[in-house]
């Protein structure tokens, strides 16, 4: 625990203040940042994960570390007057996708808020990293001229390994220029819960386009990339074209169950706080893809304790095919907090 603090603390945030930690500590991401880096560091911590509509108290001048999950972007727009008093401000956010607060806010305070996304897990520990700034809000619209639903590749930066770790890489008479599985070697790979020792390696699950060295672009699970009548379709890809189309939409997609009649498919859900989006803006922003099989309207996007989207309570929101296009919003359900 205190190597992983000392090392992405140390290249990515530095000398801290003040922590506001919106992730539950029971995942490994809030035991970090929310416990064990306020604990080394000697300094206080607002445990917003338990109460995250509390008023933010900041103390003035302070170098401040936020802890985000998904849902805290939008809490942190709506408390940012508090947050003004700090000396700086830096949040640390993990790989699930950023919603349209998150846009918001970079967009509005690029001067004092500085905001880095980590890749890892708790097999691996932290992988890699970016920088998120107000150009990432923006970056997904470089891609939309991309044929068969390819994004370009500088749609948003790439992510860079942490120090410590290398790559597993795809056998030299590969394909190139391909997707592979992202393979990690490293000396913070986690024991096996009946093991004597960590593994050599480990395989993510991720697929990933090799940018350099060093460096790669995220293109989904193993499980998002599909081929919709003939066509493949990366399911991060598809979310990156409709956050750039749909900035104040929720939007997420979800594989579907193969058909054997249909084949593959996948569905979108969507929120919208303006009530202004609809299947056609949907349908419109895909126009390069291949169209989703399902799209489903929600009063809000279901997610976990750790913030991100609830794939169960989302494929119940499923219901009968012919829901699937009805206006008519489904119950929101209750905030990812205990």
């Amino acid at each position: 625990m205190e190597r992983e603090v000392e090392l992405i603390a140390g290249q990515l945030v530095g000398p801290v203040d003040h922590v506001i930690n919106y992730a539950p500590p029971r995942h490994l991401f809030g035991a970090l940042f929310g416990r064990w880096l306020p604990r080394m560091a000697g300094v206080g911590v607002h445990h917003a994960w338990a109460d995250p509509f509390a008023p933010l108290s900041v103390p003035p001048g302070a170098r401040v570390l936020v802890v985000c999950v998904p849902m805290a972007w939008e809490l942190l727009r709506r408390g940012w007057p508090a947050l003004e008093r700090a000396g700086s401000v830096v949040a640390l956010h993990s790989s699930a996708a950023l919603p349209p607060g998150a846009r918001e806010l970079l967009r509005r305070a690029p001067a004092r808020l500085r905001a880095h996304e980590i890749l890892g897990s708790t097999e691996t520990g932290g992988i890699a990293h970016r920088p998120l700034g107000a150009e990432d809000a923006e970056g997904a619209r470089d891609s939309e001229g991309a044929q068969d639903g390819e994004c370009a590749q500088g749609a948003q930066g790439p992510w860079l390994a942490f120090p410590d770790v290398s790559f597993v890489r795809a056998p030299a008479g590969a394909p190139a220029g391909g997707a592979e599985e992202l393979v990690v070697r490293g000396p913070r790979l986690a024991r096996p819960e009946h093991g004597t020792r960590p593994p050599a390696q480990w395989a993510t699950g991720d697929l990933v386009e090799f940018t350099g060295p060093r460096a790669f672009r995220l293109v989904g699970r193993r499980g998002s990339l599909l081929k919709v009548n003939g066509r493949r379709v990366h399911l991060a890809r598809v979310d990156e074209r409709l956050g750039a189309r749909l900035p104040h939409a929720e939007c997420v997609t979800l594989a579907l169950p193969g058909d054997r009649l249909a084949g593959e498919g996948y569905a979108v859900f969507w929120s919208a706080r303006d009530g202004g989006t609809g299947v056609a803006d949907i349908r419109a922003a895909l126009r390069d893809f291949p169209g989703p099989s399902r799209i489903v309207r929600l009063a809000a996007i279901p997610r976990t304790a750790a913030g991100k989207p609830d794939r169960r309570a989302l494929l119940a929101a499923l219901g009968p095919p012919s829901a699937a296009l009805s206006p008519s919003p489904l119950p929101a359900p209750s905030l990812p907090f205990p």
